[in-house]
């Protein structure tokens, strides 16, 4: 490792040089040389050894760990319960509450992409239909997807309920519920 005061010094000289020249192009890759200049002192100052006074006035040297010993270890129970925890039926979408979901993007499992917009479709149809994205341009009822979609996503792209395996259910993020969706 450098010395102590050749750091200090480069640390110095960087500074310099950013605060003299602040238009530069290179000021941000200056400051990055700064900030590892900063971390390198850090593990100088950590490596080298204390000298402690006693009260009987002798010197005593202590060592400190290197840097990489600086770990904190958690002092937790050996072996831990698993605590199961009720899920909320609230944050799952039914079938029920998915006929009344409008103006949405849903992706399935088969990388497929649907739109459903009540509004966009001139037909009258007696169910919400979706419609899906590019190739065929087929339009089926948006309940038989149900079993199929991975996640739920609004026009501005947030996500509002997604599903982790094809088995699994379809649950609404964090945010959302079937109250501020106006179901």
């Amino acid at each position: 490792m450098l010395d102590l005061l050749s750091l200090q010094e480069e640390k110095k000289e960087l500074q310099t040089k950013i605060n003299t020249n602040p238009d530069n192009p290179d000021v941000p890759v200056l400051r990055a040389m700064l900030v590892s200049t900063n971390i390198q002192i850090a593990a100088t100052k950590a490596s080298q050894p204390i000298q402690v006074v006693d009260k009987t006035r002798t010197v005593k040297e202590a060592t400190r760990p290197p840097y990489s010993k600086l770990v904190r270890l958690g002092n937790g129970k050996r072996y831990r319960t698993r605590r199961i925890v009720a899920k909320k039926k609230m944050d799952m979408i039914t079938s029920r509450d998915f006929r009344f979901i409008d103006r949405v993007y849903v992706k399935l499992f088969n990388k497929e992409e649907w739109i459903v917009d009540v509004a966009s479709l001139d037909r009258p149809f007696d169910e919400v239909m979706a419609v899906r994205i590019a190739p065929s341009w087929d339009i089926v009822p948006f309940v038989d997807l149900y079993y199929e979609v991975r996640n739920i996503r609004t026009f501005k792209n947030k996500v509002i309920a997604k599903r982790k395996n094809q088995g699994h259910e379809l649950r609404y993020q964090e945010g959302y519920c079937p109250k501020s969706l106006g179901l």
